[in-house]
């Protein structure tokens, strides 16, 4: 087998992380020994495909064993898309050929072999119907003169999914089951990961899962730790909690609020969400559930927090009991968050202008069945679509303008929810394209065909450069409010 150095080609920050790479030589010095290209052999052979034949596609995915049959496949996954590969002749570009060290995660080669000779990690594939796709390596790691510790935090070491298969969401559904292993696997309480803080795709994905920055550093990267509960499965079935047909008897209770969060309104009109309370005939307290969001409202209730659906929510009280009861209860994470009024008068004029102002070779497209599975298939545009269940109810009730660059999908505004008077704005651009005007454009769009229909475009925001965003489409700042993330 031929080998040559390779200097790897940076690019567009693909779905994986080089969470750790430990051992004698230190896990920072060895990283920046890698990062420095010390240790880049590729594995340059005729025909980088697999070779163990045509699998039989199954509708699942799963985490399998690495074995005798499929470690050659394994081995062969890469985040890579093009590298320069310099042998004995003229140095050649190669693409989607594995490296030892990628741009955000070392290779599988080097991972699999750290398994056998450091112990306390487990290896394993992701399958996803019937083809290898990706790879993990977790666990404790351990020194030979000490015993396993079970009050050590185990760490997601590693995690990548091959360069033909990243934006179909994979990397979050194998985080998933990944921490669903540790959870079953280990008495802990806490998983940790460690990644690159410029992989944005990555901590994208973490932060989604319930991930949190501890405020550590691992040499260079970013330490994130999940602070893991019993699964869902594990729960009693009569919780006392119970979802509330006749949502009209909440809605007194969530009316208080100085203004009405437009996702609350989506579980009162039913459209799209949920609401739970422990008293189905008079209740004295409420949790609206819509899409990532929880709103909860009335006399503070631990039981309702403790039985929310789902694994990770963003959690809104209504008031500082409710605020008090969280931070009491749950570990978690405080974040500021940013209302715009729900009055606000717009410009026609000036939102046409933005349109007008789409760069040349950029076009704005509504929403179709191709636009929609666009965003279905890759986690930076999922929310522009995911919280209505189907391809179909999305069609119906969503809204949705996308950019076209060159005939490309680049980015779009869409309804992140629905509810009877309005839409809930999502905004989505490649990190390419920005500011550029796309994203005032497709905004302003989105906004003008709303009030075509007699339909409000609400606006929350999650940062300032949104609230910024929102003023200049004119939209008025109404107040901060603060939300907990909560497992």
């Amino acid at each position: 087998m031929e080998q040559a150095g390779a200097q790897p080609v940076r690019s567009a920050a693909p779905f994986s992380s080089n969470f750790r790479i430990v051992g004698a030589a230190g896990r920072s010095h060895r990283r920046e020994l890698l990062r420095c290209g010390i240790f880049m052999p590729v594995f340059c052979y005729k025909n980088m495909a697999p070779q163990s034949g045509q699998k039989t596609k199954e509708n699942k995915r799963k985490l399998i064993d690495i074995t005798k049959d499929n470690w050659w496949d394994v081995l062969c996954l890469t985040t890579n898309e093009t590298i320069t590969v310099k042998g004995s002749g003229e140095p050649y570009e190669a693409k989607g050929m594995p490296s030892l060290c990628e741009e955000f995660v070392a290779s599988n080669a080097l991972s699999i072999v750290e398994s056998v000779y450091e112990k306390g990690w487990t290896i394993k594939a992701l399958e996803h119907e019937g083809e290898l796709v990706g790879f993990t390596m977790y666990g404790r790691e351990e020194d030979d003169d000490e015993e396993e510790d079970e009050e050590k935090v185990p760490e997601i070491c590693r995690l990548m999914i091959d360069r033909r298969f990243q934006n179909r969401g994979l990397g979050t559904q194998a985080l998933r089951m990944i921490v669903d292993e540790v959870r079953a696997s280990s008495k802990c309480s806490a998983v940790i990961l460690s990644t690159d803080p410029e992989n944005a795709r990555g901590l994208h994905v973490y932060h989604k899962l319930g991930f949190k920055e501890t405020g550590e550093m691992d040499g260079d990267e970013a330490i994130l730790r999940l602070e893991l509960g019993a699964p869902e499965a594990e729960k009693p079935a009569d919780t006392g909690v119970y979802e509330l047909a006749d949502t009209e008897k909440a809605r007194p209770l969530f009316e208080k609020w100085e203004a009405l969060d437009t996702g609350v309104l989506s579980c009162l009109d039913k459209v799209m969400g949920k609401i739970y309370v422990t008293d189905r005939e008079a209740p004295k307290s409420a949790m609206a559930v819509c899409a990532d969001f929880v709103f909860v409202a009335g006399e503070p209730d631990l039981k309702l927090l403790q039985n929310k659906p789902g694994e990770w929510k963003l959690v809104i009280p209504e008031n500082e009991a409710w605020a008090k009861l969280i931070e009491d209860n749950f570990p978690a994470y405080k974040r500021v968050r940013y209302a715009m009024r729900k009055d606000n008068t717009f410009d026609r004029e000036k939102l046409e202008g933005f349109v007008r102002a789409l760069p040349e070779g950029c076009e704005l497209r509504r929403f179709d069945e191709e636009i929609y599975d666009i965003c279905k298939n890759d986690e930076e545009y999922e929310d522009c679509v995911a919280n209505f269940g189907s391809k179909a109810k999305f069609l119906e009730l969503g809204r949705g303008w996308a950019v076209m660059k060159d005939g490309k999908f680049v980015g779009a505004a869409s309804s992140y929810s629905r509810y009877g008077g309005g839409i809930d704005i999502e905004i989505g651009i490649n990190k390419d394209e920005r500011n550029k005007g796309l994203g005032s454009a497709v905004a302003a769009k989105l906004i003008l065909s709303c009030l075509d229909e007699g339909l409000y475009p609400a606006w929350d925001a999650a940062c300032r450069l949104s609230v910024r965003l929102a003023e200049k489409l004119g939209y008025v700042f109404s107040h901060e409010y603060d939300a907990y993330l909560i497992e």
